[in-house]
């Protein structure tokens, strides 16, 4: 396993990092934290480089990337801003794959390539009031009436729902009792009558809203479905796993971040005549935390590159999700420590990098969910 990057993927990166280091300057960051607006031209901007398309062929759009490729342009996304790498990783990694994988011709021929564009976001709605880490408890339902389906039910934390063009929806369509087996997935228009979108304030990830979708006799097309009818659960796994690899890449990018802003302050910030950098109680909080971001990125390009070739990568990705996460957690923790009072002010980012951080290690899946399953394929 080699991770030395090629030529065409060194030059990814450079250009992500380039890019992103001149459209989202701290500055526009920060502004975007504080007013909790989404950056929608910076996003359309993505679409004009192409990285929205990665995943996806020509016809759609796309370059035909992989999930090396993927995960390198989510961490210079969360390195820039979070909210947008979190907004790529819903729409393109966690939905647009799917819609790829299972959708049909003319499904994937409207939503790919504007999807590719960056010119259309989609929104997942899997969790609800009492269906959480329990997924295949789902109680909203899709039921079929003559020339299509209705839908009733809540559903909690779809991220991005009040700004999606598209809704992709998890709904039982089998029996009470059916459990995963009786799952098919939708896609819905937002602006479908008896649908209602409620924004829920939060401490992070401002600029990308969270939201409670509530259904009431939604009546939808046949041809909404999508994938085969009770057969979603496989392709429910499968966009989990997906979203952990990119979690971890994302969470690696604000992790470095927090560092690279820590280890500048202690250069310059001087008490006693000397830099701060110089007392062994801050050199050895940035030291510990550099370690940390680098066995992150190991084990996150590690799961990428097993996923990217096509083999098993369920433990790594749930290895490098616990990791990564918790690691952004600790390093923004550790750089509020080096910053002192200053951290706990706006001016500073660190306190916006601690923020956007808290919630991962709680979604795609918390953390004791990946710890169990690390467990069970180490148990049998």
């Amino acid at each position: 396993m080699d991770f030395a990057l090629s030529a065409e993927q060194t030059a990814l990166r450079i250009s992500a990092r380039d890019y992103l280091a001149k459209k989202v300057p701290l500055d526009v960051a920060r502004t975007a934290d504080e007013t909790e607006t989404f950056p929608h031209e910076i996003y359309r901007g993505l679409g004009d480089l192409g990285w929205p398309g990665l995943p996806f062929d020509e016809e759609h759009g796309g370059s035909g990337g992989d999930a090396f490729d993927e995960a390198l342009v989510v961490e210079q996304l969360g390195y820039a801003m979070m909210p947008l790498a979190a907004c790529f990783l819903v729409t393109v990694l966690t939905c647009g794959k799917t819609i790829r994988d299972i959708g049909t011709p003319e499904q994937r021929q409207r939503w790919l390539p504007e999807i590719s564009a960056g010119a259309a976001y989609v929104s997942y709605a899997l969790t609800e009031p009492s269906a959480g880490s329990d997924a295949a408890s789902v109680r909203t339902t899709a039921r079929e009436m003559g020339t299509g389906w209705r839908i009733n039910g809540q559903k909690m934390f779809c991220t991005g729902a009040d700004m999606a063009s598209v809704i992709l929806l998890i709904a039982r369509t089998g029996p009470p009792g059916s459990g995963r087996d009786g799952l098919s997935m939708f896609l819905v228009d937002p602006s479908t009558p008896g649908i209602t979108i409620q924004r829920m304030p939060k401490l992070g990830l401002k600029p990308y809203h969270t939201c409670v979708v509530f259904f009431d006799d939604v009546d939808v097309p046949a041809d909404a479905l999508l994938g085969t009818e009770n057969g979603a659960w496989r392709y429910i796994v499968a966009s989990l796993n997906r979203e952990r690899i990119a979690c971890a890449a994302m969470t690696l990018g604000t992790a470095q971040a927090a560092l690279d802003y820590a280890v500048a302050y202690a250069k310059e910030r001087e008490q006693f005549g000397v830099p701060i950098g110089s007392f062994q109680a801050i050199r050895h909080r940035l030291a510990n935390a550099h370690v940390r971001v680098q066995q992150a990125r190991l084990l996150t390009y590690r799961a990428a590159w097993l996923e990217a070739n096509g083999l098993s990568s369920t433990r790594a990705a749930s290895m490098a999700k616990v990791w990564a996460t918790e690691a952004c957690v600790d390093v923004a923790g550790d750089g509020m420590r080096v910053l002192g009072g200053y951290s706990y002010t706006m001016e500073h980012p660190m306190q916006r990098y601690l923020r956007d951080a808290l919630i991962h290690p709680i979604g795609a899946g918390t953390n004791e969910i990946q710890r169990n399953i690390i467990a069970k394929e180490l148990l049998g």
